[in-house]
Parts: C-alpha cells; sequence; structure tokens
C-alpha cells in the first residue's frame, strides 16, 4: 500500500508540472513568474542580430510568379520580372481556311499584390529569343534573352483592382489583368499552325514571354502576385476565317500550365534607398547598426542573423541542468500602421548547422511540430512574430552533441514568391520594442 501511494504521489506531481508547461507565459521581464510555480522566466539573454543581402534562391516553377515595380523609402527599388512557357491547347491545331486576327489578348490572374493600387504600371510584353530548358534551374537574377521590340498593342501604363470581378462579355471573372498584344503577333501565330502539332513543336517554334515592369507612376508602384498556371491566365487569339469579320469570331488559347518552364528574375536598386540605418547596416556591412533595426525583405531581398552567445553558460550556476518549459523569439515590426508597403504575413527561420555544412529546420519547425506551435505568424494586435524554440534552446543548453549552433537566420517565408518588408526592433532598444528571447525555465 505504502509503495502504489508514493508512486500515485509522484504521478500527480508530474501532471501539475506539465500542466503548468502547458500555460502561457507573460511578459513579466527577469525574475519569477508567479503564475508558474517552480518556473523561472527571462527576456533578458543577450542576442546579437543584424541584417544583410540574402542569398541566390531558386525560382523556377512556383506556385506564383510576379511582375512590377515598386518604390520604398527603406529598400530601394524593386522590379519584378516573369518568363514563361505556353502550351498548346490540345494537338494538330486548326485554325480554319484563311484565318484574319481581329485582337490578341494576354491575361494574368491576380493572387495578391504588394504596394499601391493607385497607381499604375508600365508592364512590358516581349518574345523570347532563347529557349526554356525544362532541365535547368533558373534563379532569381536568371535571365533569358529576348527580342528588341514589346508585343504591346500600346505602350501604356496598367493599373489592377485586387477586388473587383473583370466583365468580359456577358460574364464576370476573378480579379486579373488584360493586356491587348500586336494584332501582327496574333497573326503570325496563325499563319504558323504547321508548328502547333505538339507541345514540343510549339515551344521550339514560339518560346515563350518576358514579362516586366519599366516604370510605375506615383510615389510607390506596385507589384502583382500571378497565377500564370490558372484558367484565367494565358495568350488568346481572337480571329475570323475569310475576308469579312463574321459576328461568331473564333478564339483559340495557349496557356501556361504546370509543365510549363516559369520562373521570376528580382532586379533590387538599394542605392536608392534613403534610410540611414539601412544604408550603415545593409549597404555598408556595418553589423553594429542592428542594435537599433533589423530588415526583412522578401523577393531573394535581405534577411536577418540571430545569434545567442551566451546562452549556455547563462545557466552554467544550474550545472545546465534545467527544463525548457517555453522559448519564443520574439520580433516586434516597428511600422505597424505602414499601409502600402506591407509586412509579410509569416516569417520562418533557418538554423545554421553547427559543422558548418549549411542550414536545416529548427527542431520546432511545424514541419516537424505544427503551424499553431511553431508560430512565426504576424500578430495583428500585438504587431509581432513569436516563434517556439523550446526544443532548439534546450539542445543549445543540454546537449554539447547537437548539430546546431547558436545562429539562425529569420527570413520571410515563401520569399520566392512575395515581395513584402519588414523594419523590425534590433537588441538595443530599451523598450517592448526589441528583438528578444523568452525563457520560462525550471532548474532540477
Amino acid at each position: 500500500m505504502k509503495k502504489n501511494w508514493i508512486v500515485g504521489l509522484f504521478l500527480t506531481v508530474v501532471a501539475a508540472l506539465f500542466s503548468s508547461c502547458n500555460n502561457d507565459i507573460t511578459n513579466i521581464g527577469l525574475g519569477l513568474n508567479t503564475e508558474l510555480l517552480g518556473t523561472d522566466f527571462t527576456d533578458t539573454c543577450t542576442l546579437t542580430a543584424y541584417s544583410f543581402f540574402e542569398d541566390t534562391i531558386n525560382t523556377t516553377g512556383l506556385s506564383a510568379n510576379l511582375i512590377g515595380s515598386v518604390s520604398d523609402p527603406v529598400f530601394g527599388e524593386m522590379n519584378a520580372t516573369t518568363y514563361a512557357q505556353f502550351d498548346l491547347t490540345g494537338s494538330s491545331v486548326n485554325f480554319g481556311e484563311n484565318p484574319i486576327i481581329d485582337s490578341v489578348v494576354l491575361t494574368i490572374q491576380l493572387a495578391a499584390f504588394f504596394g499601391d493600387t493607385t497607381d499604375a504600371v508600365a508592364i512590358r510584353v516581349y518574345e523570347l529569343d532563347e529557349a526554356l530548358d525544362t532541365t535547368t534551374k533558373y534563379y532569381n537574377n536568371s535571365t533569358v534573352a529576348r527580342k528588341a521590340s514589346t508585343l504591346n498593342y500600346l505602350d501604356e501604363n496598367y493599373t489592377i483592382h485586387p477586388n473587383t470581378a473583370i466583365v468580359v462579355d456577358t460574364g464576370a471573372y476573378s480579379p486579373h489583368l488584360r493586356i491587348r498584344l500586336k494584332n501582327s503577333f496574333g497573326q503570325y501565330l496563325l499563319n504558323n499552325s504547321d508548328h502547333m502539332y505538339s507541345n514540343n513543336s510549339f515551344k521550339e517554334f514560339f518560346k515563350g514571354l518576358c514579362i516586366t515592369a519599366e516604370s510605375h507612376t506615383g510615389q510607390t508602384g506596385y507589384v502583382m502576385i500571378s497565377n500564370l498556371t490558372s484558367s484565367l491566365s494565358g495568350i488568346t487569339l481572337h480571329y475570323h476565317n475569310g475576308s469579312k469579320r463574321s459576328k461568331n469570331s473564333a478564339k483559340y488559347s495557349f496557356p501556361c500550365n504546370s509543365s510549363c518552364v516559369r520562373f521570376t528574375n528580382y532586379a533590387h536598386n538599394y542605392n536608392t534607398s534613403t534610410d540611414a540605418s539601412f544604408i550603415q547596416e545593409v549597404i555598408a556591412g556595418d553589423h553594429s547598426v542592428g542594435a537599433q533595426k533589423l530588415f526583412f525583405q522578401a523577393g531573394s531581398g535581405v534577411k536577418t542573423k540571430v545569434s545567442f552567445p551566451y546562452l549556455r553558460d547563462a545557466f552554467k550556476r544550474y550545472d545546465n541542468r534545467v527544463v525548457i518549459n517555453r522559448a519564443e523569439l520574439v520580433i516586434k515590426d516597428l511600422n505597424p500602421d505602414e499601409k502600402k508597403l506591407t509586412h509579410p504575413a509569416a516569417l520562418t527561420l533557418q538554423a545554421i548547422k553547427k559543422d558548418g555544412s549549411g542550414i536545416t529546420f529548427v527542431p520546432d519547425d511545424e514541419s516537424y511540430t505544427s503551424a499553431a506551435y511553431y508560430g512565426g505568424y504576424y500578430d495583428e494586435t500585438n504587431h509581432e512574430y513569436r516563434f517556439r524554440v523550446t526544443q532548439y534552446v534546450q539542445q543549445l543548453i543540454s546537449d554539447a552533441s547537437t548539430q546546431f549552433s547558436d545562429e539562425l537566420y529569420v527570413v520571410v517565408k515563401g520569399s520566392a514568391v512575395r515581395a513584402n518588408r519588414l523594419v523590425a526592433g534590433g537588441t538595443g532598444l530599451d523598450n517592448d520594442q526589441r528583438i528578444r528571447l523568452e525563457l520560462s525555465y525550471t532548474p532540477y
């Protein structure tokens, strides 16, 4: 009986401990958290952080492609250009006898945007002069040769309407951009149906399009995040047969299917930045500036390295015999009221391997746990991002054989298909705006 009583007491204590670990930890500073009996809390662990230019990233065959031009007072100018192949609708195309073009339209479905949609962007379309290769990986700085003349029917600026259905004939369609192309280009396609007996033969004949942005009106401009593989996207020929146009003109579409090669090029001009901290920290490479501001930008732009140089030493007085109940990395938005050059929906972490062999997921990543546990999404109420890094911190403190270094990269999640940016609080701010590591722990 005595043994059963002791076992029961032990299980009760363990249950109480695990229950306490699931309670939220409040930001109460250094010292004892009275909500969790036997649990200490600190948010004053030493962090070092600085921002720098992102490496090249693969932009081949992703879920979205970006097109547009943005001017940003902090991050300078960015232009996004998309290169894409197109397919046949079916095979063995026959346009009939004496096909004559009425119009040709490039349509691009709008999935999202970044910037100011009241501005207009000079989007230009060019025919490719070099084939896209299905075996090649294309990156954010890759380019492909294009022909010299634009295909635009008119060299005009285009606005987008992300919340407005587009009415065509008698139907209403999801928001998309419609760019009329030159009739001569449409007639060129109609006259070459003998190259359209298969997708491969068509792609050898017509290599694809370069869709780029050359300027914008207004102060900001915009970048459109497009879904080229949507049924709304593609090149559509409107034509008739014979010498006179019929009321019942025919049409034929060339879609950009998932098998088509497509990629986005991002061109940044950071020299137009007017932010002194950005210029000093990111462009000039003065890492000490990270004490005030940190910078994050999608589109192979800017990322931040965060280090915890004294984390293991901080617990030496316990001989590193500490259970980390909860660890959260907190990143604060310094410009939460920004309406046009908006913050990313989410950030993510990349763990740097201790042996210098590259990067990997942190053990708390949603790939191993869940999005709700891991976090990294923008909190609209508190204007911050929170990452749960409990397992990562536990390994740094207590596992000398861990593969992880005490350094992390923080990047915009989905950077290859986003254009958002963020200015966040650095390590040296003396209020809750600073980047910090919040720890709830129990010595044993």
